[in-house]
């Protein structure tokens, strides 16, 4: 099955998607019982993301039941500018802040992903296929190497050291070069997954996830239950076929979880 494709002129169009997107999402997740768990990645993510989220009506901000966590962290202070937590505690309200699910910074990496971990299990308590959790929403980015999350191409991806649902990165081509990530299996049995990707520079990794390329990690995050949707600007999505092919392609819409 072909990902479902939002198409965006500009950031204003794109968040009004996400709007849109997130208010289904929600209202079919607080019909049912549990912790509702969306992970969030960083990049130019934030902004885009909290716009949309909280565009969406009040009611369906439950942040009794609302919890949000990092697809990928650096290995840093969540004070310091680099880090995805910090940049998301900035742009919500103070108030928020226990709705993220915390990261425990400690002077061993290897630790500080057991501990993410542990904090997952507890926190949001989700559902599982075998050992890999079935988390309800991801919302995941790429850069235009093909990665997502910390999860690099190339030989790369065999150097993520993963103790279970979170490893560890320790030669990132990008600073910083220490990360903490949620491995593939924990991307692959979500629920239900998101990219929200922009720029011409990503377009050919659009095409990739289009085309199931499983040579970039991009698109070898696709869940296992094919229930992928691309939010994308104009640039991103100039290498995809007409738009009317790709929506005559996702005329058999999947239920939005199962």
């Amino acid at each position: 099955m072909r990902p479902e494709i939002h198409v965006s002129g500009d950031d204003v169009e794109m968040v009004t998607q996400l709007k849109n997107y997130l208010t289904k999402r929600l209202k079919y997740l607080l019909d049912m019982p549990g912790t509702i768990g969306i992970g969030v990645s960083g990049g130019s993510m934030p902004p885009i993301f909290t716009k949309a989220l909280f565009a969406c009506d009040a009611d369906l901000l439950n942040w009794k039941r609302i919890r949000i966590f990092m697809v990928d962290e650096r290995y840093v202070d969540k004070d310091d500018e680099q880090s995805n937590l910090g940049t998301y505690l900035k742009l919500f309200p103070p108030e928020l802040a226990y709705v993220f699910v915390p990261i425990p910074i400690c002077n061993d990496l290897s630790l500080t992903a057991r501990l993410y971990e542990d904090n997952l299990r507890r926190i949001l308590l989700p559902e599982q296929s075998g050992t890999s959790p079935r988390f309800d929403l991801l919302f995941l980015g790429c850069g235009p190497d093909g990665h997502t999350a910390s999860l690099f191409p190339g030989d790369r991806a065999e150097h993520v050291t993963e103790y279970g649902w979170v490893g560890v990165v320790q030669d990132s081509p990008k600073p910083p070069k220490t990360r903490i990530t949620l491995s593939f299996a924990s991307l692959k049995f979500a629920k239900h997954s998101a990219f929200i990707i922009t720029g011409a520079p990503k377009a050919h990794v659009v095409r990739a996830i289009w085309d199931r390329d499983n040579t970039l990690p991009a698109s070898m995050a696709r869940p296992y239950n094919d229930r992928l949707t691309l939010f994308v600007d104009e640039a991103a999505a100039k290498s995809l076929p007409s738009r009317d092919s790709s929506e005559e392609s996702d005329s058999r819409s999947p239920q939005p979880f199962d």
